[in-house]
């Protein structure tokens, strides 16, 4: 058997590590000072996101979508607005293949009929799997309204036209199938039905782990890899994988890059680690998000504990 060798990005010390967030703070800042000088023109705007019309679809003021990558909904007319970024991670020479993610807010009670539209229309594959890394009420707030039916026989009514700002293509139901508890989260299984039957039905397959707080790492590291080795099972190879917590962005952001790892990247599949590619691999895939969505990975404890759970799992592969 050969022996592998840990990545030295992961014997890094924690100050090291910490003011690699502190850059990639900072960095940020300087995309937002360029975007509220240069509204129209900057490179990360925010666009449509921050106009009065789309207030209701926002669950924060603080949280938006750069213009340059946000999911626009197909429309026969009206808005396309919907709080979701596209994101590709792809590090050079580490990464075996891109990922692929729809990064996105958790869904309001006036939002969440978008974002079944999103997640019909985003992917074209038979099997849409959704992430949901958030409980549905945290502190006797809400995090994420409960928008996916959890009863058999129940179902959600998307309709062609949910408001009087947007028309889609075609109207569905949600249908719920079956559900099963494993391990730390809630497998279950949804079945969209066009009303037009030219569009094809399609499986979903909600994960719904509600075991992780707001604002803070996960408090162990094997569920995580669990349920992103199952999410991924289940999920069409040509469908992006829909993530979402509350703003999506903290908890949403930790777990693409910890998917990524453990999926996408040498270091976690191969015996060897690559030679020649110098740079911290977790700094180069958290500066990607940060450069597609705001605030992803958003707390230093989650940065923090991704180096944690890639030592750990590293040794396991």
């Amino acid at each position: 058997m050969v022996s592998k060798t840990l990545p030295w990005y992961l014997n890094q010390k924690q100050q090291e590590i910490l003011s690699k967030f502190q850059y990639i703070q900072h960095q940020e800042d300087l995309r937002l000072r360029d975007a509220t000088i240069n509204p129209e023109t900057s490179k990360w705007s925010l666009g449509v996101s921050v106009e009065h019309a789309n207030n209701n679809r926002n669950r924060y003021v603080n949280i938006m979508p750069y213009e340059r990558n946000r999911v626009k909904l197909r429309v026969k007319a009206g808005n396309d607005y919907v709080n979701a970024s596209y994101v590709k991670i792809q590090v050079p020479i580490q990464s075996l293949r891109p990922g692929y993610y729809i990064a996105t807010q958790g869904p309001t009670e006036s939002s969440y009929l978008h974002f079944w539209q999103m997640c019909y229309q985003q992917c074209p594959g038979d099997d849409i799997t959704i992430v949901m890394v958030t409980p549905l009420v945290e502190q006797r707030r809400q995090k994420c309204f409960e928008y996916w039916p959890r009863n058999s026989g129940s179902f959600v009514t998307v309709p062609e036209s949910p408001d009087e700002d947007s028309v889609f293509e075609t109207g569905f139901e949600v249908r719920y199938v079956g559900q099963e508890r494993v391990n730390d989260y809630t497998l279950t299984t949804l079945k969209i039905v066009p009303s037009d039957p030219r569009f094809p039905p399609k499986t979903v397959h909600h994960f719904y782990f509600d075991q992780w707080r707001d604002m803070s790492k996960p408090d162990e590291i094997i569920p995580i890899l669990k349920l992103s080795k199952h999410s991924h099972s289940l999920n069409s190879t040509e469908n992006p994988m829909i993530v979402h917590c509350s703003a999506g962005v903290g908890r949403t952001g930790t777990f693409i890059t910890l998917d990524h790892l453990f999926h996408d990247t040498r270091d976690f599949t191969q015996p060897q680690a690559v030679q020649g590619y110098q740079h911290d691999l977790v700094e180069q895939i958290v500066l990607q998000l940060r450069s597609q969505r705001l605030k992803m990975v958003q707390a230093v404890d989650q940065y923090l504990f991704i180096y944690h759970a890639a030592n750990h799992v590293f040794k396991l592969s």
